[in-house]
């Protein structure tokens, strides 16, 4: 057993400060032994620590909370001929994907395998399944020995072993073993002790003992160039976003501590003449980048996390709330904006400078409400209620000035809307929307639960939602497909039906609560009984057509707001399947952001706005919005994906004031969108509600619906009296809708009066 020796935590005795402000900060282990190797995913927040004392690797979150143990008995039921001690030998270097999807681990044993197929081996771990498997067998190093070096980038795997050679393997997302592609030599046979990714210059870099190498990535056999020569190498990351601009380069653990090659030196358009960055009391054995922008270490002592003092960005936490608060006030900024009547929600702000084009719409309105709920119950704001009172009256048809929105007689609202007239907008399409419907009947159903005390609210909700009758026929009968639109004069337009999968199934549940659709429900939320798409073999998403892949949003509206898919096993698994899928076609491409394809805004060559989807993606465009809201899970992951692309620039300015991430493309960096519509934009800011207090989405976004008892029409709600009688009645002479009880809807007479009054005997149903 190895005696570990503990670093000094206290930048004065630890750090020997050339530029900069190194600060280290401890790394949670969960133990007290040295920490072998360190690895980071690039792109997204996944980071783990190695040790050969235990043989055991650690799989933690930004948060450092423990994700996954990798343990001794684990690694030697799947390695069977090693023989795994307390020794060197073990877990000796490790490697993540972009994505964090897949970690590979370097295991090296000196007892020879009585199989003869090689005594080390390289182990793959996929978060998304939790499985364990071989990729790799060979002789790779030396239990004793230096450490090998591993680095995975676009589908291949870069391994170093102590006969000087470095071995490219196949890595894409079905690779299950690896596939020799190539091999190349160090020079003079030395052994490269770690690699280093350049992802913007197109460029790995390798150390040896003596010096920094520099190689082209997208090359198979070659000869690795000497950037310079160096001392006692043994670890070597690089990094464009440490500490600020001028800090980026290759980090590089030597025998004097660590040395930063700056970018253009390790480019070789400046002299080699590498800085001392700090020096280390201690031993250190690796190194890594990570998304977040610091750099973690393993040695002696434990693991620590290395930042910068003069890094002027936000950190991880400290983003995600303004990140919330940039959102919100983007979305509080498309309320009412340019003198419409209040409570109208235009659908979609424009970049900064420019000017608005987009009409109100009840999608916008709904998700403004959502965000506003999220909001109050984050922190007790006491401004939401007014917004959410606003726009419910608003698309209710309450307000004063008597502008109330037209729609079909079956209640079904216009998508876009002139807050003019409250008819269909000008220019725009007329169409009756069954999804936009469905939208602001789910805000007003959340609003009225979280209000309950505010009556005119209340009021102004009841009536979106009661005003929609004859739910059940835009069901189609047989297919269970969804019909996309209706007639004025009632009714669907029998030529829009759509077949599940979509994120219809949110109004198919409250054609379950509020009609009787139970077996329509029961049959789009039966993953088995739907079409299903795969990119990543056993990894099957739902879909709505067999190999066609849909936009991110399609799958993450109900999450976030539809309890049944929230609380569902297999549509759990969906959601992680759908990110991991995204996440292999990250790892294969190389893009410069963790990327998911989602629905927005695209140059018009793109098809202007485009849904996204792994099937179809022209500009490979990142959906920040959409990736944060895979958040909603819980997971941080995905969020310090998008905080990589805020420390990479990637925000954009709003004429709201707002600025905050939208999309981005892989292949255009210079192309920037310019508008955003804003149900594309707030569901990122619901994910990260997660992340600020969790339990957020089952609280109060993602409930199921309670339909309210009819009887109750007058505070206090949930008590039953004379005054609830004198409402009805009142509304029944007026032929008020809340008051149309009984089939057939819109016609008031005997019938809604003997349904109010069982109703009312009843003490609510």
């Amino acid at each position: 057993m190895r005696t570990p020796r503990l670093f000094i935590l206290t930048i004065g005795a630890c750090c020997a400060v050339a530029q900069g402000g190194p600060v280290f900060e401890p790394w949670e282990t969960g133990h007290s032994e040295p920490v072998d190797a360190v690895a980071a995913a690039e792109l997204s927040g996944w980071y783990a620590t190695g040790d050969t004392g235990q043989d055991a690797v650690e799989i933690r979150d930004i948060r450092q909370q423990l994700m996954r143990r990798i343990t001794r008995t684990e690694l030697q039921v799947l390695l069977p001929w090693m023989t795994l001690d307390q020794g060197n030998d073990g877990p000796r270097a490790l490697a993540w994907t972009d994505s964090g999807r897949g970690l590979f681990l370097v295991v090296c044993d000196d007892a020879a395998s009585p199989d003869g197929l090689g005594s080390d081996a390289v182990v793959r771990y996929d978060t998304t399944t939790d499985q364990l498997s071989v990729f790799a067998r060979g002789e790779i190093g030396d239990a004793s020995g230096p450490a090998p070096a591993v680095m995975h980038y676009a589908g291949r795997l870069w391994l170093s072993t102590d006969a000087g050679d470095v071995r490219v393997y196949e890595a894409t997302r079905n690779t299950t073993s690896g596939v020799l592609l190539s091999s190349w030599a160090m020079p003079s046979g030395e052994l490269a002790r770690g690699f280093g990714l350049a992802r913007e210059l197109g460029l790995g870099f390798a150390v040896s003992e003596t010096g920094l190498y520099r190689f082209d990535l997208l090359q198979g056999s070659q000869v690795p160039e000497l950037v310079g020569p160096l001392s006692g190498a043994r670890g070597i990351a690089y990094s464009d976003h440490f500490g600020n601009d001028f800090q980026e380069g290759a980090y590089i653990l030597t025998g004097t501590g660590i040395t930063h090659v700056p970018k253009f030196q390790a480019t070789g358009l400046l002299a080699f003449n590498p800085i001392l960055y700090a020096s280390l009391d201690t031993p250190a054995h690796d190194l890594d980048r990570t998304p977040c922008g610091r750099l973690l270490i393993g040695g002696d002592g434990g693991a620590q996390i290395l930042r910068d003092d003069q890094d002027s960005r936000l950190d991880f936490e400290s983003w995600v709330l303004d990140e919330f608060e940039q959102v919100t006030a983007f979305a509080e900024g498309l309320v009412a904006p340019d003198g419409e009547p209040a409570g109208w929600v235009i659908d979609a702000d424009t970049a900064s400078g420019a000017s608005r084009f987009h009409p109100p719409s009840p999608d916008a309105a709904a998700w403004v409400i959502m965000l506003e709920i999220a909001k109050d119950h984050l922190a007790g704001n006491q401004a939401s209620i007014g917004t959410v009172r606003d726009i419910l009256r608003r698309y209710a048809g309450h307000m004063p000035d008597g502008i109330s929105p037209s729609m079909s007689a079956d209640g079904i609202m216009h998508h876009w809307y002139s807050p003019w007239s409250g008819d269909a907008a000008p220019g725009w399409s007329d169409e009756y929307a069954t999804l936009s419907t469905m939208l602001i009947v789910m805000a007003a159903d959340r609003a009225r639960r979280f209000y309950p005390g505010d009556s005119d609210l209340v009021g102004a909700a009841d009536t979106i939602i009661n005003r929609v009758r004859n739910w059940d026929h835009y069901i189609q009968p047989g297919t269970n497909a969804m019909y996309f639109r209706a007639i004025g004069s009632g009714g669907p337009d029998f030529g829009t039906a759509s077949s599940p999968y979509n994120e219809g199934v949110i109004f198919i549940e409250q054609a379950a609560a509020y009609g009787e659709a139970t077996s329509a429900l029961t049959f789009w939320l039966d993953r088995a009984s739907l079409p299903e798409a795969e990119y990543v073999s056993g990894l099957s998403v739902t879909t709505n057509w067999p190999n066609n892949h849909l936009p991110a949003f399609v799958s993450l509206y109900p999450y976030i707001a539809q309890h049944a898919t929230r609380d569902s096993v297999v549509w759990n698994r969906h959601i992680e399947n759908s990110l991991a899928s995204h996440g292999a076609w990250v790892d294969d491409n190389a893009p410069r952001f963790m990327t998911v394809f989602s629905a927005g805004t695209t140059k018009p060559e793109w098809g202007g706005y485009h849904a996204d989807s792994l099937s179809d993606h022209p500009g490979d465009v990142a959906a920040f919005t959409s990736l944060m809201a895979f958040s909603s899970s819980g997971q941080t992951a995905p969020s310090v994906g998008a905080y990589h692309a805020y420390r990479h620039g990637a925000r954009q300015s709003f004429a709201t004031g707002a600025s905050m991430l939208y999309r981005r493309s892989n292949i255009d960096p210079a192309y920037t969108p310019g508008d955003a519509g804003l149900p594309d934009v707030v569901i990122g800011a619901l994910g990260l509600a997660e992340l600020i207090k969790p339990g957020t989405g089952d609280a109060v976004l993602a409930i199921p619906y309670r339909p309210e008892c009819p009887a109750d029409l007058s505070p206090p709600l949930g008590e039953l009296n004379f005054f609830d009688v004198s409402i009805f009645l009142g509304a029944f002479n007026a032929e008020n809708p809340a008051a149309d009880l009984a089939r057939p809807f819109g016609a008031f007479n005997f019938f809604d009066i003997s349904a109010y009054l069982n109703a009312f005997g009843a003490g609510c149903p």
